[in-house]
């Protein structure tokens, strides 16, 4: 743990450094004002965590006029140490490694097809040898890794796309990389970024995350809602039933998943359209070209999604819905459908993309992993993107 477990300085460390995250550079003067504590204490434990390499003098700040000494401004060292963050899916597995204030390093990726998970561990281990040595002053501090799938207390409980199988990811990587390891599923991880990053204050919020399964991650009171097993907000397991089909067995219906994620979209539009592919850049241009047929098939998307995001607006009252999803990055009318389809409803959130689809699921891994490194569990704290 990189702060001092010193019971009677916890809260005023932890107070100090979220000062110096979010503010700095920012003097001992301005962090006593606006923590209202004694500038001695300030001083004390600003001068313990520069003694750490966790913050780093800055200079002086510039003189007014007519004033006295000028004050020295501190900051956050980000380049204490550095996080990896994974991403695995069923066809792809990322990587993304950040400085402790979120800014990225290094970017790499690789595809998957059908592993097994000996194999996709593997793949992890040589992405992490293959790393450049980064100038940092301790080295790895923290991993996280994002599943599509339900997690419950550190262990998959589903994951439709990998078989892990009994297969201790976590114990894995902590014993072999001796740091601690965060594993969550991506949706969650996707709100967690569109909070953390951003430098409006965001109390509640849902992220839907539409990729090759749906799910939502949500945010209650600044905190992550996981559910009793970890399984709140798995949207695309909801039942659905299409127009004009008689009534079958709930058992029997078709999910959200198999029918609205990206990857079942352009199933259908290739089914449509007689081929045996159809990629998301023919979908593009398709809808750009007013092509009939897939206009359709995606009207019919805008409907289904629409009364997904009905439920969950009912459900969690959230301040903002972002969408984190490449088919709605590159055709964000969708947006515009779905709010116009929601109009009955007496009062609709603002519905957003994603500050960054690609990436929002491994930069909310890298703040969960932050988070740990400096043992400073729901504190608010503001990273750069």
């Amino acid at each position: 743990m990189i702060i001092n477990k010193d019971v009677m300085r916890d809260h005023n460390e932890r107070s100090v450094l979220q000062a110096i995250v979010n503010h700095g550079p920012i003097s001992r003067n301005e962090i006593s004002k606006l923590l209202g504590l004694n500038k001695v204490t300030v001083s004390d434990i600003v001068g313990s965590f520069i003694d750490r390499k966790l913050v780093s003098s800055q200079g002086e700040a510039a003189a007014k006029t007519g004033s006295g000494r000028r004050a020295e401004l501190v900051a956050f060292n980000a380049t204490y140490g550095y996080v990896i963050n994974f991403s695995i899916s069923g066809d792809i597995l990322r990587m993304l490694v950040t400085q402790l204030d979120g800014r990225a390093l290094e970017h790499s990726e690789s595809p998957l097809n059908q592993p097994t998970v000996t194999e996709i561990v593997a793949k992890m281990d040589e992405m992490i040898a293959q790393l450049p040595t980064f100038e940092v002053d301790n080295g790895l501090q923290a991993m996280s890794i994002a599943i599509f799938g339900s997690v419950y207390q550190s262990e998959i409980v589903t994951s439709p796309f990998v078989d892990f199988g009994d297969f201790d990811l976590v114990g894995y990587f902590k014993q072999h990389y001796h740091v601690p390891v965060i594993l969550e599923n991506e949706a969650n991880l996707s709100a967690v970024f569109e909070q953390d990053f951003s430098k409006q204050e965001l109390q509640s919020i849902v992220s839907v995350s539409i990729h090759e399964g749906i799910g939502a991650g949500i945010l209650v009171n600044k905190q992550l809602y996981r559910g009793n097993y970890g399984r709140a907000g798995e949207i695309g397991q909801i039942a659905i039933q299409n127009p004009g089909q008689p009534r079958h067995r709930l058992a029997n219906l078709a999910s959200f998943d198999s029918e609205w994620s990206e990857t079942a979209v352009l199933r259908k539009a290739a089914k449509l359209k007689g081929v045996k592919q159809y990629t998301l850049a023919e979908l593009v241009t398709a809808m750009a070209q007013d092509d009939a047929v897939i206009v359709g098939l995606l009207e019919d998307f805008c409907y289904y999604l629409a009364m997904v995001t009905s439920d969950l607006i009912a459900a969690y009252d959230p301040q903002m819905v972002f969408f984190n999803s490449p088919m709605i990055e590159q055709l964000p009318e969708i947006l515009k459908n779905i709010q116009m389809k929601l109009s009955f409803m007496p009062l609709v959130p603002p519905l957003v993309m994603s500050k960054d689809a690609k990436y929002a699921t491994l930069l909310g891994g890298a703040s969960l992993a932050i988070h740990q490194v400096l043992d400073m569990p729901n504190t608010r704290l503001i990273f750069h993107h």
